[in-house]
């Protein structure tokens, strides 16, 4: 699922009546920005109408550097939208009916076919990325982009063991390189590992909250952490209507203006804290996915019910053998 901010005809024109020198062209009539997963603009289309009156794509690199920038700049006052690849559904499909060794077969047979079917996946990417960086040769503007091109279709791995660190620009130029981290780590995990959320039908006692609580703050170290850290930490359950404070420090509470007794154990949008947003939504899948994000913005509500624009990190952490989520929270800038 990408990120993207649409500016249409109506944005573009108050775009070109506020940026008059760059002479924006009238035939554009959309332009897209993509951000990836930190929030960062990753690449940037545009739609344009022909003499024909169709609409067809258009040539961005024609914009000029200036323009593409004040483009970018420009993107929040467009339309924040989300947009599916057929890539990411077949992966997402492949990876839910990977077998999990649950004591019926022998595992050795299990890890066998999980490697089987991730590298049947590799090579369904594989020839995708092979694809994008044939168009982008057959478009090369010189022998130097030319080369590094055909290198980088030269040395793609075959086997999805063999992916390294080192291939990650190979993927990354053509937003593929996510669902190759994806089929990788799955390869390097055991067999019987399942991330499997909580229920979120599911109550939780406040017998198991307090066992939770107390195995997410043994030890001095992380004790210390939580009281002396001058930014806001939380730790909750995980799921998408389950998660609940399991833990939170003096700067989370001076962050949204309440107290530990009016949040602890409770679940997190109830709360009235945590905004059960779109956004959210998309920060618990990256979760659920990747295991954390950095530097993704949200809002929360402090105790008087003003919104507070935040710029949260989390990592999915496992204490004790139960999965938590670890959110840091930092007030962002209002700029």
């Amino acid at each position: 699922m990408y990120a993207l901010t649409v500016l249409d005809q109506s944005a573009l024109k108050t775009f070109r009546s506020e940026h008059p020198w760059l002479e924006f062209p009238d035939r554009i009539s959309e332009v897209c920005v993509y951000f990836d997963d930190n929030g960062g603009p990753s690449r940037l289309t545009a739609q344009e109408t022909g003499t024909d009156g169709k609409t067809v794509s258009a040539d961005v690199d024609a914009f000029g550097v200036e323009t593409i920038l004040s483009l970018i700049r420009y993107a929040p006052q467009g339309t924040a939208k989300h947009e599916e690849c057929p890539e990411e559904r077949n992966i997402w499909a492949l990876l839910e009916q990977l077998p999990v060794a649950d004591g019926t077969r022998p595992v050795e047979e299990v890890e066998a076919e999980r490697a089987t079917k991730l590298q049947a996946g590799y090579v369904i990417l594989r020839n995708i990325a092979i694809g994008k960086l044939t168009e982008l040769l057959n478009g090369a503007r010189n022998a130097r982009e030319t080369q590094r091109l055909t290198d980088a279709i030269e040395t793609l791995p075959v086997q999805l063991e063999n992916v390294e660190d080192r291939h990650k620009p190979q993927f990354l130029e053509i937003d593929l390189w996510r669902f190759v981290a994806v089929l990788r780590d799955e390869l390097a995990l055991p067999a019987d590992y399942e991330l499997t959320p909580a229920r979120d039908e599911e109550a939780i006692s406040q017998e198991v909250i307090e066992q939770a609580e107390a195995n997410a703050l043994s030890g001095p170290v992380i004790q210390a952490l939580f009281e002396l850290s001058p930014v806001a930490f939380s730790i909750s359950s995980i799921g998408q209507k389950s998660s609940r404070y399991i833990r939170v420090n003096q700067a989370y509470l001076d962050l949204v203006g309440k107290s530990w007794d009016e949040i602890g154990g409770s679940e997190m949008v109830a709360s009235g804290v945590v905004s059960g947003s779109e956004a959210r939504a998309e920060r618990l899948m990256l979760l659920d996915r990747d295991g954390g994000y950095s530097g993704m913005r949200g809002d929360i509500r402090d105790g008087g019910g003003n919104v507070v624009p935040v710029v949260i990190s989390a990592r999915r952490i496992s204490v004790a053998g139960q999965l938590y989520d670890f959110e840091v929270l930092q007030r962002a800038s209002e700029d």
